[in-house]
Formats: structure tokens, C-alpha cells, sequence
């Protein structure tokens, strides 16, 4: 079991995790980032994250990104187990990090407006409950991966061997957040998205393929939904098909929210260099199959193809019980 008792932080350690230049924003988040790691290391450790699995911009950032990696103030997991009801695990999760302690860090959790945030109180909050936000999704559709932490400098602090931690495959995190710019245009996950292909070690390790396979996948259920079991992947808007020029091409500067940018790096990037960068990178996106050019077209007749489709993914972890 990992100890907790040496860890050792100061205002000086937390003043170096924070960006040249973020000011009270960057120093907020750093706070956060090492809350999170903190957080993430009793779960796993304890085992209350066996059938949980971290994803999101968190996930990229903790195993993937380190120092180059934007800092993402969310938590978004995945509930690794077709048997159990989402909003029972959640409840569990929050459960067990209301009210606890792990060095100098306090957690509560509160709900408001059926969302969960945790709560987090130490002595480099200035008196303020920093929040940051909890989301809890269904079943993942590849098999999700152990990784480690990217070392950072302010780990040596901690006092422990940061352990490995459970998340989902880097093609369904990327899918999603492709899956998402399909109908809003959110600052961030094209910097993540950016971010990914524009480095070479990861980004020759990404199967396109597959990538591309999952995001006609993930924007069919987003219209339509799907239950595999006890399983239920909601609809997540009324019905958008996916088109790959309209996607890499109808955006502009004007769609991108400048708050969410100016929290992305030191310095920002611009609207249109994000625009412009995703354009390039993601070209591939235009070579669909034929299967995948019908299900892009979002019709529910096609619920069959799309089942047949979800069945022959990697692991084929959804073989049964879809409908």
C-alpha cells in the first residue's frame, strides 16, 4: 500500500508546476493537476478504480503529454463493467472521495444539477474551494490500458512511486473528442487533438483506421443511442450525420470560444491556427469505406450495420447483446 505521509510540497514546488506566465489561472490549475494525481494514486492503489478507466483531456495529458500537455481541470471516466448501472458507480465513486484526506489536500464532493465536482481545500487555495468537475461514462468499446504517469519534477515530492493507472485506448478518447467537434466547436479538444498528431512518437502509433472506424461509430450513437445489457449509451443530440469536408472545413474563428483558448497554453494559440492545424492533421478523416460512408449518413434503418460494425471492433468486446 502506498504511504501518504511523505509528501512533500511547498509553495515554491507549486509556483515550478505552474506555467511561466499562466498567473492565477495557471497556479490554480496546477493545484488541481496535483490533486488529481494524488487522487488518482489512492484509487487505484486501494482498488476502487478496478472497473473505472480516466479519459478525457486529463487522460492525455497524464499519460501522454506531461509538461507539453495543457492542464485539464475535469475528471472524466469510463465504467469499465456491462453490469453495473452508471449512475450506482458514480454514486459509489463520489462515496468514496467525499470527506477524504491525502496529505495536505481535502475532498468533498457536491451535485449540482445531476453533475458531480469535487471540492478540493489545502493550504495553497488562498482560502477558495477549487472545483473541478466529475463525468462518468458507459462501457468502453476497446479494452482499456494500465499506462504510467509522464514523469514530471513535482512527482519526486510526492514521496511515493506513482502506480499505473487504468484508461481508455487513445483512438476511442480521440474519437469522442472528434465525435464532439462534430457539433460544437470547443477550443480544447482541438488543441488535445492537435496536440496528439503533431508528435511523431504517438502519432505513428495511432491506428487512423480504427480512429476513423469508431468516430462514424461514436457519431451514429450520439444521435441514436445503443444498449449492449445493462449497458446504455444515451443519445447525445437530435441526429447529425458526418461529413469529413464539412468537419475539417466549416468552422471558423468566430465558432471558437476565446475564453476556453486563453486556457490552453502560454501563449495561446489563435482560432484559426487551431483551424488551421486540424485541418491538416486530420486529412485522413476524408478516407472512409464504404461502410463507413453509409454509417456516416446517420440513418436509424442502419442500426443493423452499425451492430455488426460495433461487434468486429478490436477485442470484440461488444459481440453480444447489442440493440
Amino acid at each position: 500500500m502506498i504511504s501518504f505521509e511523505n509528501i512533500n510540497l511547498t509553495e515554491g514546488y507549486i509556483a515550478r508546476h505552474t506555467p511561466l506566465g499562466s498567473g492565477s489561472p495557471g497556479r490554480e490549475a496546477a493545484v488541481i493537476d496535483i490533486a488529481q494525481d494524488l487522487l488518482l494514486s489512492y484509487l487505484q492503489d486501494s482498488g476502487k478504480v478496478d472497473n473505472i478507466s480516466l479519459k478525457g483531456g486529463t487522460a492525455i495529458r497524464k499519460f501522454y503529454a506531461g509538461k507539453e500537455g495543457r492542464f485539464s481541470l475535469d475528471l472524466d471516466f469510463s465504467i469499465d463493467d456491462k453490469y453495473s448501472d452508471v449512475v450506482e458507480k458514480a454514486f459509489d465513486f463520489v462515496s468514496e472521495i467525499d470527506g477524504l484526506r491525502i496529505g495536505p489536500f481535502s475532498y468533498s464532493v457536491t451535485e449540482r444539477r445531476n453533475k458531480w465536482y469535487i471540492g478540493l481545500s489545502s493550504p495553497y487555495n488562498d482560502g477558495d474551494i477549487f472545483k473541478t468537475k466529475l463525468d462518468f461514462a458507459s462501457y468502453p468499446w476497446l479494452e482499456p490500458v494500465t499506462l504510467p504517469l509522464v514523469p514530471l519534477p513535482i512527482h519526486k515530492n510526492y514521496g511515493f512511486e506513482i502506480p499505473k493507472i487504468h484508461t481508455v485506448r487513445l483512438e476511442e478518447n480521440m474519437a469522442e473528442k472528434i465525435a464532439r467537434l462534430n457539433r460544437t466547436s470547443t477550443a480544447r479538444d482541438m488543441y488535445d487533438l492537435n496536440w496528439l498528431m503533431e508528435t511523431n512518437d504517438i502519432a505513428r502509433k495511432i491506428d487512423k483506421g480504427l480512429l476513423r472506424r469508431l468516430v462514424v461509430l461514436k457519431i451514429w450513437i450520439d444521435s441514436f443511442g445503443m444498449h449492449c445489457g445493462n449497458v446504455f449509451w444515451r443519445p447525445a443530440h437530435s441526429p447529425s450525420y458526418f461529413d469529413p469536408s464539412r468537419w475539417l472545413n466549416n468552422r471558423t474563428p468566430k465558432d471558437v470560444d476565446s475564453e476556453d483558448i486563453g486556457l490552453l497554453a502560454v501563449p495561446s494559440p489563435t482560432a484559426e491556427d487551431l483551424i488551421n492545424r486540424l485541418r491538416t492533421n486530420f486529412d485522413f478523416l476524408m478516407d472512409l469505406d464504404d461502410v463507413e460512408k453509409t454509417i456516416a449518413k446517420s440513418n436509424q434503418k442502419d442500426r443493423g450495420l452499425v451492430i455488426h460494425a460495433l461487434s468486429e471492433l478490436p477485442g470484440k468486446r461488444l459481440d453480444k447483446g447489442l440493440y
